[in-house]
């Protein structure tokens, strides 16, 4: 089972000419101000170029609002998705075969020193441990942030869940309270940093971009059951806990 990861930079306005999103879609964004409503087009264009590059779906099927507020297709049999967006940056997560998604990106040092400090202060020791041992420290943060909250995204839990969820980054794992079984994949680059939750049973993450030309660009694909990704990668799987761990979760 593949997932696939398409990100848009944003460097150039999606042609209106191509788009295959309907227009009630185009309609409801009217109400947004300029740079959401692009965003917001932009990030269901991919989600439909997705679904007709893996199902052949020509246009994008209705969408429905979860009570998270996360966005799902309101046809319960089509895959789950997840849309994250980072600067100018958008960038959509599809699920295959009934699997789940949750994406983040960030754009690494967006973020004060104080903003670090309170996005490190509800850490484990296990987590301010591994930052600490990075070379980086900045983006050593925004990793296990990205990863927390792909993660919550997957869940459906958002920022509210954060207690359900503990990394371990340096054994490569982690426990959720609400999925037992999870995989998790995040990467840093020279500009951003994106992670990927996916179900376990994901076996390869093809990533995609779109660049200037609107030309759909392959990256790599990530074979997920490979310990070492990458020398900035971080590769999370889900651990058992025991009934006693259960407990104190």
């Amino acid at each position: 089972m593949a997932s696939h990861f398409v990100r848009w930079m944003g460097n150039s306005p999606l042609s209106s000419e191509q788009l295959r999103v309907p227009q009630d879609v185009i309609n409801s964004a009217e109400r947004f101000p300029d740079k959401r409503r692009s965003r917001f087009l932009a990030a269901r264009e991919l989600l439909a170029q997705l679904m007709l590059r893996v199902y052949g779906i020509r246009e994008l099927p209705p969408l429905v609002t979860t009570s998270s507020g996360r966005p799902c297709f309101a046809d319960p049999n089509l895959p789950d998705f997840s849309i994250a967006y980072a600067g100018n940056m958008v960038g959509v997560l599809l699920a295959e075969e009934g699997g789940r998604a949750g994406l983040d990106m960030e754009i690494v040092r967006a973020h004060s020193r104080q903003t670090q400090d309170t996005l490190t202060q509800d850490l484990s020791s296990g987590e301010k441990a591994w930052i600490n041992a990075q070379q980086d420290f900045m983006e050593a943060v925004t990793q296990i942030w990205t990863l927390r909250q792909s993660i919550l995204k997957l869940t459906g839990e958002s920022e509210n869940g954060a207690g359900s969820l503990q990394l371990h980054p340096a054994a490569g794992r982690l426990r959720s309270s609400v999925f037992p079984d999870i995989q998790a994949v995040c990467d840093a680059e020279p500009i951003l940093v994106w992670s990927c939750a996916l179900s376990p049973g994901t076996e390869r993450l093809c990533l995609w971009e779109i660049d200037a030309q609107q030309q759909w660009q392959p990256l790599r694909d990530v074979e997920m059951s490979k310990p070492n990704i990458g020398p900035r990668s971080l590769r999370l799987t889900s651990l058992t806990p025991t009934p006693q761990e259960i407990g104190h979760l």
